[in-house]
Protein backbone atom coordinates (compact mmCIF):
# COMPACT_ATOMS: atom_id res chain seq x y z
CA UNK A 1 0.00 0.00 0.00
CA UNK A 2 2.80 1.89 1.02
CA UNK A 3 4.32 2.07 -2.05
CA UNK A 4 1.22 2.65 -4.52
CA UNK A 5 0.78 5.82 -2.49
CA UNK A 6 4.23 6.90 -2.97
CA UNK A 7 4.02 6.05 -6.93
CA UNK A 8 0.67 8.32 -6.85
CA UNK A 9 2.72 10.81 -5.10
CA UNK A 10 5.28 10.42 -8.20
CA UNK A 11 2.87 11.38 -10.94
CA UNK A 12 2.57 14.79 -9.52
CA UNK A 13 6.49 15.47 -9.71
CA UNK A 14 6.20 16.54 -13.40
CA UNK A 15 3.50 19.43 -12.92
CA UNK A 16 6.77 20.81 -11.08
CA UNK A 17 9.33 19.76 -13.47
CA UNK A 18 7.48 20.03 -17.29
CA UNK A 19 4.98 22.77 -16.34
CA UNK A 20 7.79 25.29 -14.44
CA UNK A 21 10.59 24.43 -17.24
CA UNK A 22 7.59 25.47 -19.58
CA UNK A 23 6.65 28.56 -18.05
CA UNK A 24 10.34 29.50 -17.45
CA UNK A 25 10.95 29.43 -21.47
CA UNK A 26 7.64 31.65 -22.33
CA UNK A 27 8.07 33.95 -19.30
CA UNK A 28 11.83 35.11 -20.10
CA UNK A 29 14.07 36.48 -22.86
CA UNK A 30 16.78 34.42 -23.87
CA UNK A 31 19.76 36.09 -21.84
CA UNK A 32 17.78 35.92 -18.60
CA UNK A 33 16.37 32.24 -18.97
CA UNK A 34 19.50 30.26 -17.54
CA UNK A 35 19.38 31.96 -14.22
CA UNK A 36 15.71 31.99 -14.00
CA UNK A 37 15.60 28.01 -15.11
CA UNK A 38 18.51 27.54 -12.40
CA UNK A 39 16.42 29.27 -9.76
CA UNK A 40 13.70 27.14 -10.68
CA UNK A 41 15.72 24.32 -10.94
CA UNK A 42 17.24 25.26 -7.48
CA UNK A 43 13.78 24.53 -5.91
CA UNK A 44 14.87 20.50 -6.24
CA UNK A 45 18.21 20.68 -4.35
CA UNK A 46 16.40 22.79 -2.02
CA UNK A 47 13.52 20.36 -1.14
CA UNK A 48 16.02 17.82 -0.85
CA UNK A 49 17.98 20.29 1.69
CA UNK A 50 14.84 20.85 4.25
CA UNK A 51 13.67 16.78 4.10
CA UNK A 52 17.15 15.60 4.73
CA UNK A 53 17.14 18.39 7.60
CA UNK A 54 13.87 18.44 8.85
CA UNK A 55 12.27 14.93 8.27
CA UNK A 56 14.31 12.93 9.89
CA UNK A 57 13.59 14.95 13.32
CA UNK A 58 10.10 14.21 12.89
CA UNK A 59 10.75 10.56 12.25
CA UNK A 60 12.92 10.13 15.16
CA UNK A 61 10.64 12.24 17.51
CA UNK A 62 7.05 11.28 16.30
CA UNK A 63 7.73 8.06 13.66
CA UNK A 64 7.84 7.82 9.77
CA UNK A 65 3.84 8.41 9.67
CA UNK A 66 4.40 11.93 11.01
CA UNK A 67 7.99 12.65 8.77
CA UNK A 68 5.60 11.47 5.62
CA UNK A 69 2.74 13.68 7.03
CA UNK A 70 4.96 16.46 7.05
CA UNK A 71 6.14 16.05 3.06
CA UNK A 72 2.38 15.90 2.25
CA UNK A 73 1.65 19.27 3.99
CA UNK A 74 4.50 20.73 2.24
CA UNK A 75 3.60 19.39 -0.77
CA UNK A 76 -0.29 20.90 -0.54
CA UNK A 77 0.91 24.07 0.58
CA UNK A 78 3.47 24.51 -2.23
CA UNK A 79 0.18 23.38 -4.59
CA UNK A 80 -1.90 26.54 -3.32
CA UNK A 81 1.18 29.11 -3.56
CA UNK A 82 1.18 28.25 -6.50
CA UNK A 83 -2.81 28.63 -7.47
CA UNK A 84 -2.57 31.93 -5.89
CA UNK A 85 1.01 33.45 -6.87
CA UNK A 86 1.69 32.44 -10.39
CA UNK A 87 0.14 34.53 -13.38
CA UNK A 88 -2.71 32.66 -14.85
CA UNK A 89 -2.00 33.38 -18.38
CA UNK A 90 -0.37 30.78 -20.96
CA UNK A 91 2.86 31.16 -21.14
CA UNK A 92 3.77 32.12 -24.63
CA UNK A 93 4.81 29.87 -27.14
CA UNK A 94 8.67 29.69 -27.72
CA UNK A 95 9.57 29.77 -31.30
CA UNK A 96 12.30 27.62 -32.28
CA UNK A 97 15.61 29.10 -32.33
CA UNK A 98 16.52 28.46 -36.11
CA UNK A 99 13.19 30.56 -36.53
CA UNK A 100 13.72 33.22 -34.92
CA UNK A 101 16.68 33.49 -32.70
CA UNK A 102 15.64 32.69 -29.55
CA UNK A 103 18.39 30.21 -28.64
CA UNK A 104 22.33 29.71 -27.89
CA UNK A 105 24.25 33.21 -30.04
CA UNK A 106 20.69 34.58 -29.98
CA UNK A 107 22.39 38.09 -30.34
CA UNK A 108 24.20 37.64 -33.04
CA UNK A 109 21.48 35.93 -35.00
CA UNK A 110 19.09 38.81 -33.96
CA UNK A 111 21.28 41.17 -35.80
CA UNK A 112 21.44 39.37 -38.86
CA UNK A 113 17.47 38.59 -38.87
CA UNK A 114 16.78 42.33 -37.89
CA UNK A 115 18.89 43.44 -41.40
CA UNK A 116 17.07 40.60 -43.35
CA UNK A 117 13.50 41.61 -41.64
CA UNK A 118 13.83 45.59 -42.86
CA UNK A 119 13.62 43.97 -46.68
CA UNK A 120 11.39 41.35 -46.41
CA UNK A 121 8.49 43.27 -45.17
CA UNK A 122 6.90 44.42 -42.24
CA UNK A 123 6.50 43.49 -38.90
CA UNK A 124 4.79 40.23 -38.35
CA UNK A 125 6.17 38.31 -41.17
CA UNK A 126 7.60 35.40 -40.08
CA UNK A 127 11.16 34.71 -38.98
CA UNK A 128 11.73 37.97 -41.56
CA UNK A 129 12.49 35.15 -44.50
CA UNK A 130 8.66 34.94 -45.68
CA UNK A 131 6.78 37.59 -47.77
CA UNK A 132 3.15 35.61 -46.08
CA UNK A 133 1.93 35.78 -42.59
CA UNK A 134 1.02 32.83 -41.31
CA UNK A 135 -2.65 31.63 -41.63
CA UNK A 136 -4.05 31.01 -38.11
CA UNK A 137 -6.22 28.40 -39.55
CA UNK A 138 -2.91 26.46 -40.61
CA UNK A 139 -1.75 27.35 -37.65
CA UNK A 140 -4.69 25.93 -35.14
CA UNK A 141 -4.68 22.85 -37.67
CA UNK A 142 -0.67 22.37 -37.10
CA UNK A 143 -1.56 22.45 -33.37
CA UNK A 144 -4.17 19.65 -33.91
CA UNK A 145 -1.89 17.63 -35.79
CA UNK A 146 0.64 18.08 -32.87
CA UNK A 147 -1.68 17.30 -30.05
CA UNK A 148 -1.09 13.37 -30.36
CA UNK A 149 1.43 11.81 -28.39
CA UNK A 150 2.49 9.12 -30.56
CA UNK A 151 3.13 11.82 -33.13
CA UNK A 152 5.37 14.43 -30.55
CA UNK A 153 7.56 11.12 -30.07
CA UNK A 154 8.03 10.14 -33.39
CA UNK A 155 8.95 14.16 -34.13
CA UNK A 156 11.06 13.85 -31.13
CA UNK A 157 13.11 11.14 -31.71
CA UNK A 158 13.92 12.74 -35.33
CA UNK A 159 15.49 15.72 -33.80
CA UNK A 160 19.22 15.01 -33.41
CA UNK A 161 19.39 17.63 -30.80
CA UNK A 162 17.17 16.79 -28.23
CA UNK A 163 17.85 12.93 -28.30
CA UNK A 164 21.55 14.21 -27.79
CA UNK A 165 21.01 16.45 -25.00
CA UNK A 166 18.52 13.82 -23.25
CA UNK A 167 21.24 11.35 -23.99
CA UNK A 168 23.83 13.48 -22.10
CA UNK A 169 21.44 13.91 -19.34
CA UNK A 170 20.65 10.47 -18.83
CA UNK A 171 24.76 9.85 -18.82
CA UNK A 172 25.16 13.30 -16.00
CA UNK A 173 22.14 12.06 -14.19
CA UNK A 174 23.40 8.40 -13.15
CA UNK A 175 26.32 9.84 -11.45
CA UNK A 176 23.84 12.05 -9.79
CA UNK A 177 21.64 9.96 -8.23
CA UNK A 178 24.27 7.47 -7.50
CA UNK A 179 25.97 10.01 -5.34
CA UNK A 180 22.84 11.14 -3.72
CA UNK A 181 21.39 7.51 -2.80
CA UNK A 182 25.14 6.00 -1.78
CA UNK A 183 27.47 8.92 -0.27
CA UNK A 184 25.85 8.34 2.62
CA UNK A 185 26.43 4.75 2.73
CA UNK A 186 29.66 5.50 1.73
CA UNK A 187 30.63 7.36 4.49
CA UNK A 188 29.52 4.57 7.22
CA UNK A 189 30.65 1.63 5.38
CA UNK A 190 34.21 2.77 4.34
CA UNK A 191 35.27 5.78 7.26
CA UNK A 192 32.63 4.81 10.36
CA UNK A 193 30.29 7.92 10.17
CA UNK A 194 27.81 7.89 11.92
CA UNK A 195 24.26 7.56 9.93
CA UNK A 196 23.92 11.24 11.43
CA UNK A 197 26.86 12.93 10.32
CA UNK A 198 27.07 10.46 7.00
CA UNK A 199 23.02 12.40 6.68
CA UNK A 200 24.08 15.75 7.29
CA UNK A 201 27.16 15.46 4.58
CA UNK A 202 24.37 14.97 2.03
CA UNK A 203 22.86 18.49 3.20
CA UNK A 204 25.95 19.69 1.89
CA UNK A 205 25.60 17.98 -1.64
CA UNK A 206 22.05 19.44 -1.91
CA UNK A 207 23.24 22.82 -0.50
CA UNK A 208 25.79 22.91 -3.45
CA UNK A 209 23.50 21.39 -5.53
CA UNK A 210 21.27 24.29 -5.16
CA UNK A 211 24.32 27.08 -5.38
CA UNK A 212 25.40 25.35 -8.59
CA UNK A 213 22.10 25.53 -10.50
CA UNK A 214 22.12 28.99 -9.74
CA UNK A 215 25.64 29.74 -10.76
CA UNK A 216 25.80 27.72 -13.82
CA UNK A 217 22.38 29.37 -15.23
CA UNK A 218 24.15 32.52 -14.32
CA UNK A 219 27.04 32.46 -15.81
CA UNK A 220 24.86 30.44 -19.38
CA UNK A 221 23.54 34.10 -19.60
CA UNK A 222 26.11 36.47 -18.29
CA UNK A 223 29.61 35.00 -19.50
CA UNK A 224 28.61 32.59 -22.15
CA UNK A 225 26.28 35.26 -23.93
CA UNK A 226 23.08 32.07 -24.00
CA UNK A 227 25.24 29.44 -24.94
CA UNK A 228 23.91 26.38 -22.66
CA UNK A 229 26.38 23.65 -23.54
CA UNK A 230 30.14 25.33 -22.71
CA UNK A 231 29.03 25.65 -19.21
CA UNK A 232 26.96 22.69 -18.70
CA UNK A 233 30.78 21.00 -19.87
CA UNK A 234 32.17 23.09 -16.77
CA UNK A 235 29.67 21.25 -14.65
CA UNK A 236 30.59 17.83 -16.25
CA UNK A 237 34.40 18.84 -15.56
CA UNK A 238 33.53 19.29 -11.88
CA UNK A 239 31.68 16.12 -11.26
CA UNK A 240 34.62 13.94 -13.04
CA UNK A 241 36.74 15.92 -10.77
CA UNK A 242 34.50 15.38 -8.03
CA UNK A 243 33.69 11.52 -8.86
CA UNK A 244 37.87 11.04 -9.22
CA UNK A 245 38.26 12.59 -5.43
CA UNK A 246 35.70 9.44 -4.15
CA UNK A 247 37.73 7.34 -5.71
CA UNK A 248 40.85 8.31 -4.10
CA UNK A 249 38.92 8.65 -0.91
CA UNK A 250 37.85 5.21 -1.50
CA UNK A 251 41.23 3.54 -2.35
CA UNK A 252 42.61 5.45 1.36
CA UNK A 253 39.64 4.34 3.42
CA UNK A 254 39.94 3.73 7.10
CA UNK A 255 40.49 6.61 8.89
CA UNK A 256 41.67 9.33 6.19
CA UNK A 257 37.59 10.47 6.38
CA UNK A 258 38.25 10.95 10.29
CA UNK A 259 39.58 13.78 12.15
CA UNK A 260 39.08 17.30 11.77
CA UNK A 261 41.21 17.38 8.15
CA UNK A 262 39.77 14.93 6.64
CA UNK A 263 35.96 15.58 7.46
CA UNK A 264 36.61 19.01 6.16
CA UNK A 265 38.37 17.26 3.12
CA UNK A 266 35.19 14.75 2.79
CA UNK A 267 33.21 18.13 3.24
CA UNK A 268 34.68 20.08 0.09
CA UNK A 269 34.49 17.64 -1.63
CA UNK A 270 30.51 16.88 -0.99
CA UNK A 271 30.37 20.52 -1.75
CA UNK A 272 31.96 20.57 -5.17
CA UNK A 273 30.01 16.98 -6.18
CA UNK A 274 26.84 18.63 -5.25
CA UNK A 275 27.70 22.01 -7.00
CA UNK A 276 29.21 19.91 -10.29
CA UNK A 277 26.39 16.77 -10.75
CA UNK A 278 23.60 18.42 -9.82
CA UNK A 279 23.92 21.61 -11.20
CA UNK A 280 23.34 21.06 -14.82
CA UNK A 281 19.70 20.14 -14.69
CA UNK A 282 18.86 23.88 -15.43
CA UNK A 283 21.31 23.68 -18.45
CA UNK A 284 19.28 20.87 -19.81
CA UNK A 285 15.89 22.17 -19.61
CA UNK A 286 16.72 24.86 -20.73
CA UNK A 287 18.32 23.22 -23.48
CA UNK A 288 15.32 21.49 -24.29
CA UNK A 289 12.67 24.12 -24.11
CA UNK A 290 14.56 26.79 -26.59
CA UNK A 291 15.38 23.47 -29.22
CA UNK A 292 11.53 21.70 -28.99
CA UNK A 293 9.75 25.67 -29.88
CA UNK A 294 5.76 25.21 -29.46
CA UNK A 295 6.23 21.83 -28.17
CA UNK A 296 8.54 22.01 -25.53
CA UNK A 297 5.92 20.97 -22.81
CA UNK A 298 5.77 17.56 -24.10
CA UNK A 299 9.26 17.25 -25.45
CA UNK A 300 10.03 18.38 -21.66
CA UNK A 301 7.88 15.19 -20.32
CA UNK A 302 9.19 12.77 -23.18
CA UNK A 303 13.16 13.71 -22.42
CA UNK A 304 12.34 13.48 -18.83
CA UNK A 305 10.25 10.47 -18.91
CA UNK A 306 13.25 9.01 -20.61
CA UNK A 307 15.81 10.23 -18.14
CA UNK A 308 14.27 9.41 -14.88
CA UNK A 309 13.40 5.74 -16.82
CA UNK A 310 17.45 5.55 -17.23
CA UNK A 311 17.86 7.02 -13.54
CA UNK A 312 15.94 4.32 -11.92
CA UNK A 313 18.72 1.71 -13.34
CA UNK A 314 21.49 3.56 -12.39
CA UNK A 315 21.83 3.20 -8.33
CA UNK A 316 20.95 -0.07 -8.66
CA UNK A 317 23.68 -0.89 -10.88
CA UNK A 318 25.82 1.00 -8.40
CA UNK A 319 25.14 -1.10 -5.90
CA UNK A 320 25.76 -3.86 -7.61
CA UNK A 321 29.06 -3.19 -8.92
CA UNK A 322 30.21 -1.92 -5.26
CA UNK A 323 28.77 -5.99 -4.25
CA UNK A 324 30.36 -7.48 -6.88
CA UNK A 325 33.50 -5.96 -6.14
CA UNK A 326 33.52 -5.71 -2.75
CA UNK A 327 34.68 -2.00 -3.27
CA UNK A 328 33.50 1.70 -3.57
CA UNK A 329 36.45 2.54 -6.00
CA UNK A 330 35.27 0.72 -8.91
CA UNK A 331 31.97 2.18 -8.43
CA UNK A 332 33.19 5.57 -7.88
CA UNK A 333 35.85 4.79 -10.94
CA UNK A 334 32.76 4.01 -13.43
CA UNK A 335 30.95 7.44 -12.23
CA UNK A 336 34.18 9.50 -13.69
CA UNK A 337 33.96 7.05 -16.92
CA UNK A 338 30.00 8.36 -17.24
CA UNK A 339 31.66 11.82 -16.39
CA UNK A 340 34.11 11.57 -19.16
CA UNK A 341 31.18 10.70 -21.44
CA UNK A 342 28.73 13.53 -20.88
CA UNK A 343 31.64 15.72 -21.39
CA UNK A 344 32.83 14.21 -24.64
CA UNK A 345 29.04 14.09 -25.99
CA UNK A 346 28.51 17.93 -24.49
CA UNK A 347 31.52 18.80 -26.84
CA UNK A 348 28.90 17.33 -29.46
CA UNK A 349 26.08 19.12 -28.37
CA UNK A 350 28.11 22.80 -28.45
CA UNK A 351 29.25 21.92 -32.03
CA UNK A 352 25.68 21.10 -33.18
CA UNK A 353 23.90 24.18 -31.12
CA UNK A 354 26.95 26.52 -32.51
CA UNK A 355 26.70 25.56 -36.09
CA UNK A 356 22.85 25.80 -36.46
CA UNK A 357 23.56 29.50 -35.17
CA UNK A 358 26.21 29.80 -37.65
CA UNK A 359 24.23 28.89 -40.15
CA UNK A 360 20.78 30.78 -39.43
CA UNK A 361 23.14 33.77 -38.68
CA UNK A 362 24.75 33.23 -42.45
CA UNK A 363 20.90 32.87 -43.72
CA UNK A 364 21.23 29.24 -44.41
CA UNK A 365 18.09 27.10 -43.25
CA UNK A 366 18.73 23.66 -41.46
CA UNK A 367 17.74 20.83 -42.95
CA UNK A 368 14.87 19.58 -42.80
CA UNK A 369 14.51 17.02 -39.45
CA UNK A 370 17.55 18.86 -37.61
CA UNK A 371 17.04 21.00 -34.45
Amino acid sequence: MLLGLLVMAGTGFPSSQVAGSHAVIGWFPPRERGLAMGIRQAGLPAGGFAAAWLLPGLASAWGWRAALAGAAVACIASGVLVGLVLPRDEPRSVPRPRETGTGPGSGQRDRVAGGRSAKCGPAGVHGGRSGRAQDPRAARAARGRDAGALAVAAWFFRQPTLVLVTVVACVLAAVQFSLTGYLPLFMEDVFGWSPDAAGRLLLVVHLGGMLGRLAWGWASDRLFGGQRAQPMAGAALGGMLAAAGLVAAALLGGTSGHGPVGSAAMVLLAALAGFSCLGWNGLYTTVVAENAGSRSAPALGLSMTVLYVFTMLAPPLFGRVVDAVGHYAAAWGLAVLLQLAGLVLIGRLHRRLAGGAEGLARGIRPLAGSS
